[in-house]
């Protein structure tokens, strides 16, 4: 938007047969884009005259009409002021600002939702494709017996939350005068409870049962609430036979919600239901690589690898480990290594999955388990208590992290590697020191 639009604008005016030409041409013409966003277009008249008459409601309202037309139907607010008045550019700026930004959280808080879920920015892999399509569909149509309920179920962390949303934002921005809701069933169960502290109904169903799409999440938090099951399931009867949508989700099939009411499941069943399964390892990566392209950052492909082939359990622990890194690489300036990583990922990285050592790690468990501190194993002191921790920790080095006697003499002080064998060789040859590397080890581990 700005100039272009304007000017885009400007030849609709041209045409309109309630400007005369001399308006047109003298007043029109002569104003100036002085400031232009999503939110706001402020044009500058060159004097008094000009800014009173372009002010005026009748010519205000056919610029702000033009300039909507112009703007391929998107609204904005249109600002008149004086050219070279700089104090009401900044105020008519601000205070359309404040006004977008209320009229978003008022938004917000009437629907539950904001633009953050979309369909644009979910991830399709093989674990999500029909559930996405089915959504798409829902979206397009809502409504449509065969697909009311919409039911999503799976672990947390895998994508229902966000499609969920994505329908309703798809809805709103499809057609903008649908009243939808979204709500957790935790959110809508308080809900009720204060409805009964003041014997008060009437709010409540009317906010509910009065929607066009209900998008309810976590479901199975009505299980060992009978009377929110009861309101619920009225909720539920009212807004279908009204043909509204009704999209909800749960970390259970309906079959296996056997604590719920029997009625409820039934109605649960009338619809479609899809397993949102957990991101193989192709959709893993890619939304990995697109949260890289999203924060304008690069990794190699085989830290995204080493990431997406350890980190296997949802979308939310991928997204932690993307954050994580990503706070590092601003502390490292882009320069971490697939060592790096692994330190870093190693609280997180799927507990099935065998986790990464490092001889750093070794000597501070070593030092910890002999009360000391991790710079005497490594330094050059020869007495009998840190002589014994050392070789236990060259020993965990060799024996459990395979280092070649070379490379753990240069992490011990730089010792030769017929030091580090026969410090090893003490270890190998005394049962107690055995024993206590390998409790060390499975501390560790």
């Amino acid at each position: 938007m700005g100039s272009s639009v304007w000017e885009k604008a400007l030849d609709i005016l041209k045409y309109d047969e309630n400007i005369n030409i001399v308006t047109y041409e003298s007043i029109l013409c002569k104003m100036t884009v002085v400031h232009s966003d999503n939110d706001v277009l402020v044009l500058a008249a060159r004097d008094e005259y000009s800014l009173d008459l372009v002010k005026g409601q009748k010519l205000n309202k056919i610029v702000e009409n033009a300039i909507k037309t112009a703007n391929e139907g998107k609204s904005c607010a249109v600002k008149f002021i004086l050219a070279g008045d700089e104090n009401a550019l900044n105020a008519s700026v601000n205070s359309e600002k404040k006004a977008a930004r209320q009229a978003k959280s008022e938004a917000v808080t009437s629907t539950g939702l904001n633009g953050e879920f979309t369909f644009a920015n979910f991830v399709v892999g093989d674990c999500n494709r029909f559930a996405h399509a089915s959504a798409v569909s829902v979206a397009s149509k809502p409504g449509q017996k065969q697909r009311n309920p919409f039911f999503l179920w799976g672990n947390s962390g895998l994508g229902k939350t966000h499609l969920m949303k994505a329908i309703g934002n798809a809805i709103l921005e499809q057609q903008p005068d649908k009243r939808v809701i979204y709500t957790t069933c935790e959110a809508f169960t308080n809900a009720y409870i204060a409805c009964i502290n003041t014997n008060n109904y009437t709010d409540f169903r009317k906010k509910f049962r009065t929607v066009d799409v209900l998008l309810i999440d976590d479901i199975q938090f009505l299980i060992g609430k009978e009377g929110v099951q009861t309101e619920f399931f009225n909720t539920f009867e009212a807004l279908i036979e009204a043909g509204k949508q009704i999209v909800i989700t749960c970390d259970k099939a309906p079959s296996n919600l056997t604590e719920l009411n029997s009625r409820l499941i039934s109605r649960f069943q009338d619809g479609i239901m899809f397993d949102v399964q957990p991101p193989d390892f192709e959709t893993r990566k890619a939304i990995f690589l697109s949260k890289l392209e999203n924060e304008n950052f690069t990794l190699s492909d085989e830290i995204i690898d080493y990431v997406c082939e350890n980190v296997t359990t949802n979308i939310r622990q991928l997204n932690g480990a993307f954050n994580t890194i990503s706070s590092y690489v601003t502390l490292a300036n882009g320069e971490l290594s697939l060592d790096d990583i692994q330190k870093i990922l190693m609280p997180i990285i799927s507990p099935n999955k065998k986790k990464f050592l490092t001889p750093e790690i070794v000597i501070n468990a070593v030092a910890n388990y002999y009360d000391l501190t991790p710079d005497k194993i490594t330094s050059k002191l020869r007495n009998a208590e840190i002589s014994t921790a050392r070789n236990v920790a060259m020993f965990i080095c060799r024996d459990y992290l395979e280092l070649k006697y070379e490379k753990i003499g240069q992490i011990f002080g730089g010792r030769k590697h017929t030091t580090v064998m026969h410090g090893c060789d003490n270890v190998d040859e005394n049962k107690d020191l055995k024993k206590q590397a390998d409790e060390i080890y499975k501390l560790i581990t």
